[in-house]
C-alpha cells in the first residue's frame, strides 16, 4: 500500500485544527454577556460565533489546504476514508492530529482568556444596604462590578469553590431543554450538511467550486452555527468538541455530563450518511481519459516525494491561477479544499 500521509501533513491537520479551536471557541467565549444571568442572550451573539467558526474554516483551508487537504475535523477525514480516498492508516493518523490540536488550542483559549476569572474571589462581597442609607460611592463601584462579572464567576465556578476555565471554554453541551434524541439529530444534520457540501463541492468530478470551495465549506459551517448553537453549542465537529472538554476536565470542570457521547457519535453517523448519499446517488463515474490523468497525476506526486521536494500547487502557477480547475497539488492525499 502506498503511503499516503507525511509529518508535513499532520502538522499541517495539528496547526489548523488548533487555530480553529483557538478562533472559534475564543468567540464563544468573548461574546458571553459578562452580567449576574451570564449566557448568550441575543442573535447578534450566536452570529458572532458562527462568523468566528464559518469564516475561520474558510481561511485555513485556504492556508493549508495544498499541504494536508485541510480537513480538521475526524468527521470529514472519515468521508475521505470511506470513498477509499484516504487509507485507514492515514485518516486514523489525521484524526489524532486533529484531536492534539483541539487541545491545544482550547489550553491557548484558557491561557487567553484565565485572567477574566482570576478576580472572582474579590468580588464575593457583603450585599449592599440600601434600604438603610449606608451605600456610598466605593460601595456602589464595589457592586456595580461585582455584578458585571459575576456571570464569568458563575459560569467558571469549580465545586471546591475555587474558579475554572472562563466560561467552559466555549465548550459544547446538550442545553437544558433540549432532549438527546433532538441533540444527536441536530448534530447528525449539521454534520451531514458539513460532508455533503464538502464532498459535491471539493470532490465530485463535475463540481464548478474551483478555488470557491474553502468559502462554500465556510458557510456551511455558519449555517450549521446558526441552526444549532442555542441547541447543542454546535459541534459537528468530534476534535472541535474533544478540545474544551479535556481541558475543562485539567482545569476542574466536569463537563462529561448529560449528552456528552453525542458529540462524540452523531457527527460520524452524519458524515457516513452523506458519504453513502453522495457515493449511490450523485457520485459520477470517471471516464478512461480521467482515470489516466489521475494516474498520471499520482505518479508526478510520487515521484516528486521520492525526490524529498514537492511540486508547486497548480493553484499558485501563474498560467493558471484562478482558473476553477486546479487539481495538483503538493502531497499525495486526496484533498477536501483543492
Amino acid at each position: 500500500m502506498v503511503k499516503d500521509w507525511t509529518p508535513r501533513q499532520l502538522a499541517a491537520e495539528f496547526v489548523a485544527t488548533m487555530l480553529f479551536v483557538w478562533v472559534g471557541c475564543g468567540a464563544a467565549v468573548a461574546s458571553n454577556r459578562w452580567t449576574e444571568s451570564g449566557g448568550l442572550h441575543d442573535a447578534g451573539a450566536l452570529v458572532s460565533i458562527g462568523l468566528a467558526f464559518g469564516i475561520s474554516a474558510a481561511v485555513l483551508a485556504y492556508s493549508i489546504g495544498h499541504i494536508s487537504g485541510g480537513h480538521f475535523n475526524p468527521a470529514v477525514t472519515l468521508a475521505f476514508m470511506l470513498l477509499q480516498l484516504q487509507s485507514v492508516v492515514g485518516g486514523l493518523l489525521y484524526m489524532v492530529a486533529q484531536c492534539l490540536g483541539a487541545i491545544c488550542g482550547a489550553f491557548i483559549v484558557w491561557g487567553c482568556n484565565a485572567s477574566i476569572a482570576a478576580h472572582c474571589s474579590e468580588l464575593e462581597t457583603p450585599e449592599l444596604d440600601f434600604a438603610n442609607g449606608g451605600t456610598n460611592m466605593t460601595d456602589l463601584a464595589a457592586f456595580y462590578k461585582r455584578y458585571q462579572q459575576s456571570g464569568v464567576c458563575q459560569a467558571s465556578l469549580l465545586p471546591n469553590g475555587t474558579y475554572g476555565p472562563p466560561f467552559g471554554l466555549g465548550v459544547n453541551e446538550v442545553g437544558p431543554l433540549t432532549t438527546n434524541g433532538s441533540a444527536f439529530l441536530l448534530e447528525l444534520m449539521g454534520t451531514f450538511f458539513l460532508v455533503f457540501t464538502v464532498l459535491h463541492a471539493a470532490v465530485h468530478t463535475k463540481s464548478t467550486a474551483g478555488n470557491g470551495v474553502p468559502i462554500a465549506i465556510g458557510w456551511s459551517i455558519l449555517c450549521c452555527h446558526l441552526q444549532l448553537i442555542p441547541y447543542t453549542g454546535c459541534g459537528i465537529n468530534p476534535a472541535r468538541s474533544l478540545g474544551p472538554m479535556v481541558v475543562d476536565s485539567i482545569g476542574g470542570m466536569d463537563k462529561w455530563v448529560r449528552g456528552w457521547w453525542v458529540f462524540y457519535t452523531a457527527p460520524f453517523v452524519g458524515s457516513a450518511i452523506a458519504t453513502a448519499v453522495y457515493k449511490y446517488i450523485f457520485s459520477v463515474t470517471a471516464t478512461p481519459d480521467e482515470v489516466i490523468e489521475r494516474r498520471a497525476v499520482a505518479k508526478r506526486k510520487k515521484t516528486d516525494e521520492e525526490d524529498g521536494g514537492g511540486a508547486i500547487p497548480q493553484s499558485y502557477a501563474e498560467d493558471s491561477k484562478n482558473t476553477g480547475s486546479e487539481r495538483v497539488t503538493d502531497d499525495a492525499v486526496p484533498h477536501a479544499y483543492e
